[in-house]
């Protein structure tokens, strides 16, 4: 069990915490204990603290402070609160990034060929296509949420460090999406957002599992390295295929 207030390790049957005194036996400002150790996060205690409190003091806590918030999140409670704060911040998040691409490509007709503009995905930014593409971006969230914490539990489970049950890693996955608030950097804001959703994905892991970090980054970089396994070996296979047939055209031509 860890204490509500100063987040340190104490025991079950304790009155006051021996590291900061701070009583154990009645309800704090923010929220009651939900389980042994654990409160509720602001969001989820957005009756006392209001929307918009509970949502950016949730958000700065999973950024700056993320191991505290992780071990005294609670592990149930249901899917639904931290379902909805990831679709908002989410939400918020790729629209910046929509806008900046839209952004972007304007700035850019004015120095590169239209013909290159256009080329490859360009015109999803475009029009028809930008208006669909919003009207499915919560639709993909939700789903890309079941799905990437489906597959970490299933890797969590591989590496014997799935204590919590599904339920705590679909949490940690959620409260995540924190970091797609920095889309509202231009240009590098995506890439940021990438290696810090990682960083605290794995100290998420780890504190709602109750288990060593190294098996949880093994959860989180193990389908990494999968998808580049998949992705080297399909495009050594293709190059080879492409060799082989080079080959065989020059052995025709020499006949």
């Amino acid at each position: 069990m860890f204490c509500p207030h100063c987040g340190k390790e104490i025991t079950v049957d304790q009155a006051f915490c021996q590291h900061c005194g701070g009583g154990l036996r009645e309800s704090g400002t923010e929220s009651a204990p939900v389980e042994s150790g654990r409160i509720k996060t602001p969001w989820e205690n957005r009756e006392e603290c209001g929307f918009f409190k509970g949502l950016l003091l949730t958000l700065s806590r999973v950024f700056f402070t993320p191991s505290n918030f992780f071990r005294k999140m609670p592990i149930t409670g249901g899917l639904s609160s931290p379902l909805q704060y990831a679709l908002i911040v989410g939400m918020v998040g790729m629209m910046f990034f929509y806008f900046w691409q839209i952004l972007l490509k304007g700035a850019m007709q004015h120095f590169i060929h239209h013909d290159l503009i256009n080329a490859a995905g360009s015109q999803m930014f475009q029009g028809t296509s930008m208006a669909v593409l919003a009207f499915l971006t919560p639709f993909i969230i939700i789903i890309g949420i079941f799905i990437s914490s489906g597959l970490l539990h299933v890797f969590l489970m591989m590496f014997r460090g799935s204590r919590a049950g599904y339920e705590a890693t679909f949490r940690v996955v959620a409260y995540c999406y924190s970091t797609n608030i920095i889309f509202i950097v231009p240009i590098c804001g995506s890439f940021i957002a990438c290696v810090w959703a990682l960083v605290i994905t794995i100290i998420g892991l780890r504190d709602a599992h109750e288990i060593s970090g190294g098996k949880a980054a093994c959860a989180v970089f193990f389908p990494v390295f999968l998808c580049c396994g998949v992705i080297i070996f399909a495009a050594s296979a293709l190059f080879m295929g492409v060799l082989a047939a080079s080959f065989g055209t020059m052995m025709q031509m020499y006949k």
